[in-house]
């Protein structure tokens, strides 16, 4: 009787282990990345400074299936400009196949004015 105890624990335990991989998994379909002004990639969007679309294109179309069980794999990525706003919102579209797929993007932080550092993230 005591084997079958230790057998019924050692399954709540790895059951209870993959619950909490869950999770953890969950909080990886979501992308942050940093531009910064000495990197490139600038453009004016109605009036303030921004990312370029084809620079948010290229991150996302990178960063998007960099792991096998997350996303699906993407390609012809197209974005609009990104302002340099914090929570200024975007959507981009990209093909997985034949199929046609959207991306939201946001800007979380943005540090600095003439030519900013922007955080922003996107979502799988």
């Amino acid at each position: 009787m005591k084997a079958k105890v230790i057998v019924v624990g050692a399954v709540a335990v790895t059951v209870a282990g993959a619950v909490a991989g869950t999770f953890a998994l969950e909080g990886m379909n979501v992308q942050k990345n940093t531009a910064d002004p000495a990197g490139g990639g600038y453009a004016k969007v109605q009036d303030h400074p921004g990312l370029s679309g084809d620079l948010v294109a290229t991150h996302i179309e990178t960063w998007y299936h960099p792991l096998p069980w997350i996303g699906k794999e993407i390609h012809a990525v197209s974005c609009p400009d990104l302002a340099a706003v914090k929570n200024t919102k975007i959507t981009c579209t990209a093909k997985s196949g034949s199929t046609r797929v959207t991306v939201p993007v946001s800007v979380v932080e943005v540090a600095g004015s003439t030519a900013p550092r922007v955080t922003w993230k996107f979502e799988r």
